[in-house]
């Protein structure tokens, strides 16, 4: 046997390597001599009337051919990778079937059990030319199991089984597949209905449909020609990758996302299904029956899609890039993407890649992508890469199979994409489970989580029905109308028309109706698209999502000081964190998050950055119960963030630097402890939580928005809000001179309620500045510098502490209202030091929670402020009563966080639309509703009001 040429196709998945189907498979013709008796299991049929009806077709019965226990030792490799997957139990007593067909050609039946009709073995027929028979039965065997994953997951009502060939010394050329196929006609009549099998390496549909004229134990989507189970496995792979690159999605909805039902007839659902994945990049690698139908999918949901394929030809896929002949494609795997989606061969990835590896997903068709089982353990465990099993992703064919088998009606009647919908929407709710599951515990990897799924399906298996068996009630009430995303993308397309998105979002702005845009006499320095007052992190970062998304924008930004940083955003402490009350608001986060952990890509400034994102972790110790932080783990772990619950003992264990008692309440008046019962400390642990530099961020983004072509004026005071015929047309400034403009942006921050007075706009909430106050200590010892982030308020504390290793320091703030009630009357009038009182406060709760800490040294502390919603805590953006006249205010000390998520999101709403699929800020942006934080909004209902909510 060619070992390099087996290494590439051994293991592949059904009919990916066969040369005789493409993906553009011409239809399916079975030539039918006899009426045929399909004897199909029903769910509830009993065994004794399936033995009638299998009696009925019955053309042999040969009683040596049997089952019997499979004692060599399993095939090494494939035993290490596929059997961890299942319950042990499932492994304990695999079965072989072993006859001669022909001198030195061997037929085998690899089960992980006994079979029999009432739970029949499904499993592909593959032809190989194995080095001896020992090889094949061991691999018939591995397979077998590797099948029972798909069928326990998925329930399809059958076990995992297969059926290998070992042809000896003849070459496939040779080989004489009547006889063979004739052969294996008889094995299936003798077993009686406990087993059925369909196409895999080497085994073709004509094969198929030359046994299942004789036979009524094939599955191979023979009843509907229209059917292919290569498509099928395809989109259930793109479910796949939906659920692990949106978890969003999977917290939302139970997969109806992903149906794209009525998408077709619908503007709105084909935009959305369009820019499902905008911003995604993948990399698809083996673009066969299978994989070239995922790269297509993934393409018209918006993501950039790279391919490569053995043969280059089949990677030219329509939007994709294909890189078979590039440089790129001969280190394929060193790419930045979102996701890696093998579709190939088995054994791909080897360590060395993993060790370059940037990607964070491998999500795929291949079976077995990893060339061992060490390998797997270093991208799971090392590198932390998420992997989902292809026991999950790769099962469209034997969902499919179970239809054909257990509603035959239902899947001979029924449309291609109904099915293809069916898997889609089955393996993305079953990938969404198995994430869940892993961030539930962020000590194991998803495929260390598949037994215990696997576990608790099989406790419930005997009650619940075949997976095929609900297909038909399913596309009744589900799925009236399903759609590809690729139809849906084409659908959305002619919608549009010749119109680019580029030019919906220019028209969106309606700046070149504004009058003042037609006043010729107006000098050109003096008229721009965009007006944003105040240079913050929200003005760079609104003006360069902006004027990235279309460079023909004149887009000035104004800022009153004579350097960056003078309000709150040169004060920021520039953490990030995830943590918040509102799903909606951890959405911004994370956008937020992501384009700063990514800051070189973000600002497209590569090594030249000043500002680099250190991770420290967040300890929230806010008083919870551990009911509620079990119930804000499970939260976290919607959105893919990983967390931990800790009682005293566990977190003294992590972080022994940290007393684990409550800080006690005094009597104001007495100075006694008042005795206060705190109740038992439970913490959450926050992973991926970090700070940067705010200061050096600034610099970063203003040289991001001066390459981009941004004007920003320094020294430049807004007065009022210009307006005529209901809309705003500029601002004027206090040294008089008017500037006139489509769009005015306030991003004034404490300064905000003047301009907002100028054009009589009001919002639902208060937003005020209030003065917050900030110290920080120098620190020596690792195990202070080693510290998480920590919002400490167990007991009567109500501070947060953050090591800066980099400066050597411990920053410390306020969490409660009492350090935050300070309201600043007038903003230029700031009181900027740290008060005795409080710096005495802080350091009392300090040093009862670090009491390791020098008890002498110098307090350095400043104040600043943040503009504070009185109601709830949360800003507002989006536009306001006045026409043309936006808001971007309020932040409470989250602004810095959220800033590049919303500028995204104040982009989206000026211009109309999300940013154009395959553009750099399609990467960078967010998918909060753009309604959650509108000025016109209620007051979001808040238990605690604290900039921590």
């Amino acid at each position: 046997m060619n070992s390099k040429f087996a290494g590439q196709i051994r293991h592949t998945p059904r009919l990916a390597t066969s040369s005789s189907i493409t993906s553009a498979q011409t239809k399916r013709v079975v030539q039918k001599t006899h009426e045929k008796i399909v004897p199909r299991p029903t769910w509830n049929m009993p065994s004794a009337n399936r033995a009638v009806v299998h009696s009925a077709t019955r053309a042999i019965a040969n009683s040596h051919y049997a089952f019997e226990p499979f004692l060599q030792a399993p095939n090494g490799r494939m035993n290490d990778m596929i059997a961890p997957l299942l319950p042990s139990k499932v492994t304990e007593s695999p079965m072989l079937l072993e006859t001669e067909v022909a001198p030195g050609m061997h037929l085998l039946i690899g089960a992980t059990s006994k079979l029999s009709a009432a739970r029949p073995g499904n499993g592909g027929f593959r032809i190989w030319k194995y080095d001896n028979k020992e090889d094949a039965a061991a691999e018939a065997v591995a397979l077998a199991q590797g099948m029972e994953v798909k069928h326990m997951v998925y329930n399809t009502g059958c076990a995992g089984a297969k059926v290998v060939c070992n042809i000896g010394e003849r070459d496939i050329a040779d080989l004489d597949k009547k006889q063979l196929l004739d052969a294996l006609d008889k094995v299936l009549h003798s077993l009686d209905g406990a087993m059925f099998t369909g196409c895999d390496l080497n085994s073709t549909l004509d094969d198929m449909a030359y046994l299942a004229d004789k036979s009524p134990y094939i599955l191979a989507a023979i009843g509907n020609d229209k059917v292919d189970p290569n498509h099928a496995t395809a989109h259930g792979v793109v479910g796949a990758i939906i659920a692990v690159l949106r978890p969003d999605l999977v917290a939302k909805c139970n997969g109806e996302t992903v149906v794209f039902n009525g998408a077709e007839e619908c503007e709105d659902r084909s935009r959305h299904i369009s820019s499902l994945l905008m911003g995604k990049k993948m990399l698809v690698h083996g673009c066969g029956a299978v994989g070239s139908v995922v790269a297509r999918e993934l393409w018209a949901m918006g993501a950039e899609v790279m391919t490569i394929d053995a043969a280059p030809e089949r990677a030219e896929i329509k939007g994709c890039k294909n890189i078979s002949k590039d440089a790129t494609g001969k280190e394929w795997w060193k790419l930045d993407v979102d996701a890696i989606v093998p579709c190939s061969a088995s054994g791909l990835i080897t360590t060395e890649m993993i060790t370059q590896m940037r990607t964070k997903n491998i999500v795929g068709a291949s079976n077995l992508p990893f060339a061992t089982a060490d390998t797997q353990a270093v991208a799971e465990v090392e590198h932390k890469i998420c992997f989902v099993p292809e026991g999950i992703t790769s099962a469209g064919a034997v969902i499919v199979d179970s239809v054909e088998q257990f509603d035959n009606d239902a899947f001979a009647n029924a449309e291609p994409d109904e099915l293809y919908a069916f898997c889609r929407q089955q393996v993305f709710k079953k990938t969404g489970d198995l994430l869940i599951l892993a961030r539930e515990d962020p000590a194991t990897v998803a495929s260390q989580q598949l037994p215990r799924m696997l576990e608790k399906q099989s406790a419930s298996a005997g009650s619940a029905k075949p997976i095929g068996s609900v297909f038909r009630n399913w596309s009744k009430k589900k799925a009236t109308a399903p759609a590809t995303a690729a139809a849906v993308r084409d659908a959305f397309n002619g919608m549009m028309g010749t119109r680019s998105l580029l030019r919906n979002q220019q028209r969106a702005l309606k700046l070149k109706e504004q009058p003042s845009r037609a006043m010729s006499s107006t000098p050109a320095e003096t008229k721009s698209d965009v007006l944003i007052c105040g240079g913050g992190i929200m003005g760079l970062n609104i003006a360069y999502q902006l004027k990235c998304r279309d460079p023909k924008l004149k887009v000035v930004v104004l800022e009153k000081a004579s350097a960056l940083g003078h309000g709150s955003s040169g004060w920021s402490t520039g953490f990030m964190r995830a943590f918040y009350s509102f799903d909606e608001t951890m959405r911004l986060a994370l956008d937020g998050i992501n384009a700063y952990k990514n800051w070189a890509a973000y600002t497209g400034l590569g090594k030249e950055t000043r500002a680099y994102f250190t991770e420290t972790g967040a300890l929230w110790m806010l008083g919870k119960t551990a009911a509620e932080n079990d119930e804000m783990k499970v939260r976290l772990a919607k959105f893919g963030v990983q967390s931990e619950v800790l009682d005293a003992q566990a977190l003294k264990a992590k972080f022994p630097a940290m007393e684990t008692e409550p800080y006690p309440e005094y009597n104001m008046e007495t100075g006694e402890e008042t005795g206060k019962e705190w109740g038992a400390l439970s913490a959450l642990y926050e992973v991926g939580c970090g700070h940067l530099d705010s200061s050096s961020c600034l610099e970063d983004m203003l040289d991001a928005c001066k390459r981009e072509g941004v004007e920003y004026r320094m020294n430049t005071q807004v007065k009022g809000v210009t307006q005529a015929g209901g809309r705003a047309t500029g601002v004027t400034l206090v040294d008089g001179r008017e500037l006139q403009a489509g769009v005015v942006i306030n991003c004034m921050g404490p300064w905000h309620r003047e301009l907002n007075a100028t054009a009589g706009v009001e919002t639902s909430t208060t937003m005020l500045p209030t003065r917050i106050q900030v110290g920080h200590i120098a620190i020596e010892k690792e195990e202070h510098l080693s510290l998480p982030f920590t919002a400490d308020q167990y007991g009567a504390s109500g501070i947060y502490y953050m090591p800066r290793r980099a400066n050597k320091q411990l920053v410390f703030g306020s969490i409660d209202h009492r350090f935050e009630s300070e309201i600043v009357e007038n903003p230029d009038e700031l009181n900027t030091s740290l008060d005795n009182e409080v710096e005495a406060d802080y350091l009392g709760c300090l040093l009862h929670r670090l009491p390791g800490l020098p008890k002498h040294g110098k307090v350095i502390g400043f104040s600043s402020m943040y503009t504070v919603n009185q109601e709830d805590v949360h800003p507002v953006v989006g536009p306001s009563s006045l026409d043309g006249y936006y808001l971007c205010n309020g932040f409470s000390g989250h602004g810095f966080k959220l800033s590049p998520a919303v500028g995204a999101m104040m982009a989206q709403q000026i211009m109309g639309s999300k940013a154009e699929a395959g553009s750099r800020m399609a990467d960078w942006e967010t998918t909060a509703p753009l309604d959650f934080l509108a000025a016109s909004r209620k007051p979001l209902n808040l238990k605690v009001k604290t900039h921590f909510a």
